[in-house]
């Protein structure tokens, strides 16, 4: 039975490796680069992309939170190369709106005068209709959710900070969503 094994390995090593592996090499070389990422769904007639202002229908009451949404969109468009970023009309419209901001209690301790609040978790929920201008319909229409969570030691500047990173969370979602057909 050795005998029988070290026959056949050394069969293999003769017979089959060198003509597969030869195959196999021309095949990846062949083939590298034909996987991409980004860029994957997005129909070929679509080239340039308008980035509608982002509406905050949240009722929270800072304008900074849509103009940052806004802007953050059409950077990772601009630095993604995906399409060209059109300011009045493109290929294809995307529109943003800012559906709900809730604020929440997320963690609790005690303190000398009872119980006190220690984080706060704030997620932010936007709706989104990608739209092919050319063929004049909707691709997709979804909802996004994303949150971040802040200490409330400094409550107002942690609160801004962590409504700024949901929103670069959900600017990438966005993103990924249009360029991947996620």
């Amino acid at each position: 039975m050795k005998n029988y094994i070290n026959i056949t390995a050394n069969y293999l090593k003769v017979n089959f490796f060198p003509k597969y592996f030869l195959f196999f090499l021309f095949a990846c070389y062949l083939f590298q680069g034909c996987y991409s990422f980004t860029g994957g769904s997005v129909p070929e007639h679509l080239k340039t992309i308008y980035v509608s202002a982002v509406a905050d229908n949240s009722g929270y009451g800072n304008p900074l939170y849509r103009d940052n949404m806004t802007q953050l969109l059409v950077e990772r468009f601009r630095d993604d190369n995906s399409f060209k970023v059109s300011e009045t009309a493109g290929d294809a419209r995307l529109t943003v709106s800012i559906a709900s901001i809730n604020d929440a209690t997320l963690s609790v301790g005690s303190g000398r005068q009872g119980t006190l609040e220690n984080e706060r978790k704030i997620t932010v929920n936007c709706s989104v209709e990608y739209y092919d201008a050319v063929k004049k319909k909707s691709i997709w229409s979804k909802t996004f959710s994303n949150y971040s969570i802040y200490e409330l030691v400094n409550a107002q500047q942690a609160r801004d900070e962590a409504v700024q990173q949901a929103l670069e969370q959900l600017s990438d979602d966005i993103f990924l969503a249009v360029v991947s057909g996620w």
